[in-house]
């Protein structure tokens, strides 16, 4: 009886126990417990461990604005940093320099410009559209001061757009201006694209952006996906990403760009701002496609007689025979009309019969079925216009940029007067774009501000643009000369016509040639100066100003206007790498490497900052720091040749030669297609006596810079020592032609007539050569080969005489004489 007391006891302990258990609370007190373990708790550590994050410095701020303080006033500044989330650190592309009081003085209008390249202003930002709408306002409203912000970056789409947008929206701008749509498809998240994952759904491409834009994303970043080394390699990099238009990935760009655009639109609104949307121009008539493809279902039968009937048209085309070659087109389109080139030749056989409604209708489908996708496309426009409809009523306006460039063409086909590539504006086409959008952009400051927008001035002409922002014949070559090596890389390459097309761009770059010598520079300076001198706090003009005074000598100017630059923008990368360039040459290089070492705490991926540094700690004798400072560059860039070649070059005079050659190996293979390192680089191989290497790299160089009169002369020589004589004599005749006043030259091309035995034209060089340069004593004498070898002995006698009367101690001159005189019996003391 006792013992059964007991356990019943025991049993009522153990229930007692079992009722104290959290499994025994309410329901509703259980899922407030499950909550908290399951959501609480995990925020808790995430927000403990992004402030971590954020007190230890780890990873990299990603708002596209950043605040400074100078002399006690606060500023906004652009993050050099901004891509990284969106291209990797190696891939990622900085923000033009922005510096702007993060509150707008009074009576300051803030304008601010989103987009790409295109609007970035892509080749020379210097000229772009921010800079000609400043350029128009200022001019037509003089009384008013204008902050044009560029807001664009080179290789972003929409998905970056938002960001940036929404990152500018505390900047209390008055006006948005939005000109963007070329990178929808190649840009991140496109269905072309190269930088991550493409067409994700829209909410899950928003919640990745913003978990990278968090310390804790990053951190898991660098954990999962550790940096691919894929450098920045232009638009070769996207020669495989090709979209037809009845790709099904396309509708999930054009549906993501439609919201993106549509947020970026509200965002501006709910900031107080005006917007301004404007469709995108491209090159139609100019620009062939980069890519086509037949479509789907051709028999092989169909593709024969497709080839046959092209084959057939092209080759009237290249006749003039334009009747047949339309004809022939036709017969093609009829099997298959999908294949974007063949639009493209009947597109230019509309416009030979003045048929310009086919015409226009031909290029616009060429542009569309282009299957690498570097334009703004039809659909796209034709988002953007609905869009801006949808919000006619809340201060949004539309400039139909495409239209407007349009008609101002005879053809309403825009080509190479507007373009420099397929989307890239010269400074008539950033002009003409200005003069389309800032009509929208007053309409809608003069609703906000009536009394100050009131402006009877007529429209800034080209000229008073150009004046404005000092462009010069300098300034359109050194364009050109920027945008040569593109053209002649891919996808260009592989456009119809493109011989012909590099042929109308060196035809540019040499009519501008007289812009760069002592006189053309000179002009650019003085019109820089006298821009300067209205407007002393551009930072631009400060910056293009002191490229031109260095150029011209003066060198004390140059540092002047950069200083001033740097102070004007202090976080400007191009601001001070002008300091340090303009300190170099002056010879002050600890002044410069302070620079250069700046540019690194602006951008901690400077590769060229690194280089620069390494350059000027040689110059200082402190080859150490130098070595240091190029490891440093290759580790960023390990496809950056000039930095092997430096490197090599100091590890050779250490005594290192094992390395050396091996820097001069990846120096060789890794070659920058830039005009002065290519030359640079020629050079080393001809004092190590790699003659053919040497010739190969300046004849590249002359393809970059066709107007280089030296280098033509210097790769004719390596060729010539290297054996290879057609090659020698093509670019000694390249150095005549581009300077018929050149003896040497003309010297060097009679030698090689000479040698293949054309002597009647080596007669006529030798001949100019002497009466350019009277004391070329070589030239004499070769011409009195030339005539013995034309069996004009005495002709011969007559110009040895001459040669040493004028140099009697010239020993192959009295040689030759006297075997003549010999050989004619007229034996002389």
């Amino acid at each position: 009886m006792k013992r059964k007391l007991r356990t019943h006891r025991k049993n009522k302990s153990s229930r007692v126990s079992s009722a104290a258990s959290p499994l025994a609370l309410p329901p509703w007190k259980l899922w407030v417990f499950r909550f908290v373990l399951a959501v609480i708790l995990p925020a808790v550590l995430l927000l403990a461990l992004e402030l971590s994050l954020r007190i230890f410095s780890f990873g990299h701020p990603t708002k596209f604005l950043l605040p400074f303080r100078k002399d006690g006033k606060n500023y906004l500044a652009q993050n050099n940093q901004f891509g990284w989330r969106f291209f990797g650190k190696q891939m990622a592309r900085t923000p033009h320099p922005i510096f702007i009081p993060q509150h707008k003085l009074p009576g300051a209008i803030r304008i601010f410009v989103f987009g790409e390249s295109a609007a970035f202003g892509d080749p020379q930002p210097g000229f772009g559209l921010p800079r000609m709408l400043q350029a128009m306002l200022e001019q037509r409203h003089p009384e008013n001061k204008f902050e044009v912000v560029n807001a664009a970056m080179t290789g972003i789409n929409s998905h970056v757009i938002l960001p940036i947008a929404r990152d500018c929206a505390a900047a209390e701008g008055d006006i948005w201006v939005i000109y963007m749509g070329n990178n929808e498809v190649i840009g991140p998240f496109g269905a072309g694209t190269v930088f991550g994952r493409q067409t994700l759904p829209l909410p899950l491409i928003r919640a990745s952006l913003a978990l990278q834009a968090s310390r804790v994303g990053q951190l898991l970043e660098s954990a999962l996906r550790r940096d691919s080394g894929q450098e920045w390699g232009g638009m070769v990099m996207f020669m495989n990403q090709q979209v037809r238009l009845n790709d099904s990935r396309l509708s999930a760009v054009y549906r993501n760009f439609k919201d993106n655009l549509d947020a970026i639109i509200k965002t501006g609104r709910r900031s107080g701002a005006g917007v301004v949307v404007s469709t995108v121009a491209v090159n139609l008539k100019d620009s062939p496609p980069f890519a086509s493809a037949h479509r789907a279902g051709l028999l092989a039968t169909e593709a024969t007689n497709w080839t046959r009937f092209r084959e057939e048209g092209m080759k009237a085309r290249s006749n003039g025979d334009t009747s047949t070659a339309a004809q022939s087109f036709s017969n093609a389109a009829r099997i298959d009309d999908q294949f974007a080139e063949l639009r493209f030749v009947m597109g230019g056989a509309a416009i030979a019969v003045n048929d310009l409604e086919r015409a226009q209708r031909e290029y616009h489908a060429a542009r569309d079925l282009d299957i690498l996708r570097f334009r703004c496309d039809t659909r796209l426009n034709e988002l953007i216009r609905l869009i801006a409809k949808n919000h006619d009523k809340e201060r949004v306006l539309l400039a139909d940029v495409e239209q407007n460039l349009a008609d101002e063409c005879v053809d309403h086909l825009p080509g190479e007067e507007f373009f420099y590539d397929h989307v890239h504006l010269t400074f008539e086409g950033n002009y003409r774009l200005a003069k389309a959008i800032t009509p929208q952009v007053e309409l809608l400051l003069e609703s906000r501000f009536p009394r100050a927008l009131s402006s009877d001035l007529p429209w800034p002409s080209l000229s008073d643009c150009a004046e404005r922002l000092g462009w010069s014949p300098l300034a359109q070559r050194i364009a050109w000369t920027e945008m040569l090596p593109r053209l002649t890389d891919p996808p260009f390459v592989n456009q119809l016509d493109h011989a012909a097309h590099l042929s109308r761009v060196g035809s540019k770059i040499a009519e501008l040639t007289s812009a760069t010598t002592p006189a053309g520079i000179a002009m650019a300076l003085t019109l820089n100066e006298a821009a300067l001198s209205k407007h002393p706090e551009d930072e631009d003009l400060c910056v293009q100003t002191s490229q031109l005074a260095e150029a011209t000598g003066q060198t004390d100017n140059a540092v002047t206007l950069a200083q001033r630059a740097v102070k004007l923008s202090p976080t400007s990368i191009e601001a001070w790498g002008r300091l340090g360039t303009a300190l170099e040459k002056q010879l002050r290089f600890k002044d410069a490497a302070s620079a250069y070492r700046h540019i690194l705490t602006l951008d901690s991926e400077a590769y060229y900052a690194l280089n620069n540094l390494g350059r000027v700690e040689a110059s200082l004798g402190r080859s150490g720091e130098a070595i240091v400072a190029y490891r440093r560059a290759l580790k960023l860039k390990p496809r950056f040749g000039p930095a092997w070649l430096s490197l090599g070059e100091l590890l050779e005079a250490s005594g290192k030669k094992a390395e050396a050659e091996d820097c001069y190996r990846k120096a060789l293979a890794n070659r920058i297609r830039n005009a002065a390192e290519l030359n640079r680089l020629a050079t080393f191989c001809h004092d190590r006596g790699w003659f053919e290497a040497a010739a190969t790299n300046r004849a590249e160089a002359i393809t970059l810079n066709p107007t280089d009169v030296s280098a033509c002369l210097h790769a004719g020589q390596d060729f010539a020592t290297a054996g290879l004589r057609a090659n020698a004599k093509k670019y000694f005749a390249e150095s005549v032609r581009l300077d018929p006043e050149s003896a040497p030259a003309r010297f060097l091309l009679g030698r090689e007539f000479g040698i293949e035995g054309n002597a009647v034209a080596a007669e006529e060089q030798f001949r100019a050569a002497s009466r350019l340069m009277p004391t070329l004593s070589e030239a004499r004498v070769n011409l009195a080969i030339t005539l013995v070898n034309q069996g004009r002995v005495a002709d011969a006698i007559a110009e040895y005489e001459a040669v040493l009367k004028q140099w009697p101690t010239n020993q192959m001159a009295r040689r030759n004489l006297e075997r003549l005189r010999s050989s004619t019996g007229d034996i002389r003391p």
